[in-house]
């Protein structure tokens, strides 16, 4: 899961990079605020960067997720060598 965590960060960085100069672009040229959801450009970077944002979350999610199997795993069978002992 880590590489998965990892992977989608750092494409969420490059995402994040290229939206800042879409954005750096499109305030030079005058265009700002809602005016810029006009740009096609600018839609679909914006949309690959939210599209990675929650990606990451459900990562995040599923991480928490995988470590609370494994800690009941774990008193589990904490819970049956005090038993058996």
């Amino acid at each position: 899961m880590l590489k998965d965590r990892s992977r989608i960060e750092r494409q969420l960085t490059k995402a994040q990079q290229q939206l800042s100069a879409c954005e750096t672009k499109l305030a030079s040229e005058g265009v700002t605020g809602k005016a810029r959801g006009k740009n096609a450009v600018w839609r679909l970077l914006n949309a690959d960067y939210r599209q990675l944002k929650r990606r990451l979350i459900a990562v995040a999610a599923l991480e928490t997720r995988e470590a609370g199997v494994i800690q009941r795993k774990a008193e589990k069978a904490a819970a049956a060598e005090t038993v058996e002992a």
